[in-house]
């Protein structure tokens, strides 16, 4: 890192601190706060027990004096001396710090910055070797420390080596790597309240990356991405290690073969991941984008230019591939992302966004520009929901209920990425043996996805002769139809359908069928029943052909070719970040361009509006 640019990363870290500190000052976060003061106090007092025992340590400890929304040490204070404790705290004069003994809170009183210090009576401390409890602004678990910038410990340090030195502080203030300069002093220990990430902790970090990236240009980001790609591969085997434990726990809870192919990963699968961040890589960079530019009559000059989204997060059940897409395409489009993965998937993306991040780490670029949210408590994903100060953008993808949840609780702007109730309709001029290999690509390829084929409508006067050819094609794949009482008069093997098959995304090998007596009753049936995904009409006629794409209410419409191909890769984006069923900003295939929005830029010479 250039050195010239310590002092400002350091700078915005301890803004960003300050924010949060104040933030567990106010009245609704005090029972957080008490909650993770008491556990640093009980992690302290058993490492000082344990070091006592070991007699590596003198019964002196140096402490400070808490302040301004720091990991409270006043009852850490109470305890020391309970357990016979000699407990000094720091005395400021100029730039000098020196530890004093207390006996009482009644020796401290207001000091540098009024911070409470030892009264003038107190007696200096010289104990070699004690344990000094140590503030600071950040920290890294290897022990790296930052300071408020007054150097007053690294200046006690550098006069006093020999002491052990314990950092205290909350888990939003551990980083995975901080910027540090060459008299910054180590940590021994880095102790720290509470068991995860602060989601406002997460938002307040992918701002920050999310700012910073704003300033990347196409250059550095492919060179994340490449590095990215890489890492992946490196950490092959720890990822399909922890994928396996996500397999055999979805398997014995009774997951669903499809939903278990949408999980498991393979060497090839995770080849693919990396080989679609390498294309994202190679993909145009939207960013900085200029539409237009266009005089007006008073000399203005008004262009339209493409920006970054900011921070965008994602909600979504057993796809891990997501994990490095998601990553991919808000990367290369300067957006931060926050992640939310299903707990069936939990170890896998683990492992995914730490090979991701160790790959941005060797870019030298923001490992916060891709945060995972490991916690999976429902009452977390309601919180994610609505931390719009920090999220700007939503986008869920998985099944119904989730996306329905998402929509319905969320305060952060969605993107609706709808489940795939996909139709082929067979028209009376299909043929048929295109329309039989297009329903088995659709239905069986890969069940478990969302543009996989759920429903099918079959015109009346092609059925008698149709129905039998595909049952016989369909019983191949082992495939269960579900039709109407028609159909079944053609076919007795299938299944009878429930209304509630209609409506039905199964992930299985199970498809419903409708008998229909025209191109109109097709479309109305597949209009009320579809979720605006991808639906596809088997016509040799072109007038049929231009109504269905006319009248069909989906992101994506098909003639004579199999639901399948909805994807970002196969439409030419790259990956995709989801598939929008919805109209506004962004439907279908979500790939680069839909993950920024435009501003306008406004050039003149001095105009003022008369």
């Amino acid at each position: 890192m250039a050195e010239s640019k310590i002092p400002s990363l350091k700078n915005k870290i301890r803004s960003q601190i300050r924010m949060l500190r104040a933030e567990l000052q106010k009245p609704e976060a005090i029972g957080r706060k008490e909650t993770m003061d008491a556990q640093i106090r009980e992690q302290v007092l058993a490492l000082l027990s344990r070091l006592r025992a070991e007699k590596k340590i003198p019964d002196t400890v140096y402490l400070y004096a808490s302040f301004g929304g720091e990991a409270d040490t006043f009852q850490l204070m109470d305890a020391l001396w309970q357990q016979n404790y000699l407990v000094a705290l720091p005395r400021v004069a100029g730039e000098r710090m020196d530890f004093y003994l207390v006996r009482s809170r009644k020796d401290l009183v207001p000091g540098f910055r009024n911070i409470p210090e030892p009264e003038e009576h107190c007696e200096k401390a010289c104990c070699p070797q004690a344990v000094v409890i140590t503030p600071g602004t950040a920290f890294t678990r290897a022990g790296d420390r930052m300071g408020y910038g007054g150097g007053f410990y690294d200046r006690f340090f550098s006069e006093e080596p020999e002491h052990k030195r314990v950092a205290v502080c909350y888990p939003f203030q551990i980083f995975s790597r901080l910027p540090v300069e060459e008299h910054d002093k180590t940590m021994d220990y880095v102790i720290t309240g509470g068991s995860g990430m602060d989601l406002r902790v997460i938002g307040v970090r992918a701002k920050e990356a999310a700012s910073y990236l704003n300033s990347l240009g196409i250059t550095e980001k492919n060179e994340g991405l490449r590095q990215a790609a890489q890492a992946l591969l490196d950490g092959e085997e720890d990822i399909l290690t922890a994928n396996q434990e996500d397999v055999i726990r979805a398997s014995e809870n009774g997951m669903s073969q499809g939903l278990i192919d949408r999980l498991e990963l393979t060497p090839d699968r995770l080849q693919a991941m990396a080989d679609g961040l390498l294309q994202i890589a190679r993909l145009p960079d939207p960013v900085g984008e200029v539409a237009s530019m266009k005089p007006r009559p008073n000399g203005l000059l008004i262009g339209e230019k493409r920006v970054p989204l900011g921070v965008v997060g994602m909600i979504y059940e057993a796809r891990p591939n997501v994990t490095s897409d998601a990553f991919g395409l808000c990367f290369k489009t300067g957006n931060a992302v926050i992640l939310k993965g299903g707990s069936d998937a939990i170890e896998s993306n683990k492992e995914i966004v730490k090979w991701l991040r160790t790959g941005l780490s060797r870019a030298g670029l923001p490992e916060d520009s891709l945060q995972l949210i490991t916690d999976t408590d429902r009452a977390v994903t309601t919180e994610f929901m609505r931390l719009n100060e920090f999220v700007d953008v939503l986008i869920p993808r998985g099944g119904a209920g989730l996306i329905r949840s998402v929509v319905q609780n969320s305060t952060v702007p969605v993107i609706e990425t709808g489940t795939g109730n996909c139709h082929i309709y067979v028209d009376e001029t299909a043929d048929f043996e295109m329309a039989l290999n297009i329903i088995e690509n659709a239905k069986t390829q890969r069940i478990g996805v969302c543009n996989a084929c759920e429903s099918l409508v079959v015109h009346r006067s092609i059925a008698e002769e149709f129905l039998p050819l595909l049952a016989a094609r369909l019983a191949e794949k082992s495939v269960e139809v579900r039709a109407d009482e028609a159909a079944r008069g053609i076919v007795p093997e299938f299944s009878a359908a429930t209304p509630e098959d209609w409506g039905t995304e199964y992930l299985d090998y199970i498809l419903s069928l409708k008998l229909v007596d025209s191109l109109d009753e097709a479309i109305r049936h597949i209009n009320r029943y579809n979720t605006g995904h991808s639906e596809a009409i088997i016509t040799q006629d072109y007038n049929h052909a231009q109504e269905f794409l006319n009248r069909i209410d989906a992101a994506a419409v098909y003639v004579n070719a199999s639901t399948r191909f909805t994807d970002g890769g196969e439409f030419g984006f790259g990956a995709e970040i989801g598939i929008s069923t919805q109209k506004l900003h962004a439907r279908g295939p979500m790939g680069l361009k839909a993950l920024t929005t435009t501003k306008y830029i406004i050039y003149g010479n001095g105009q003022v509006r008369p």
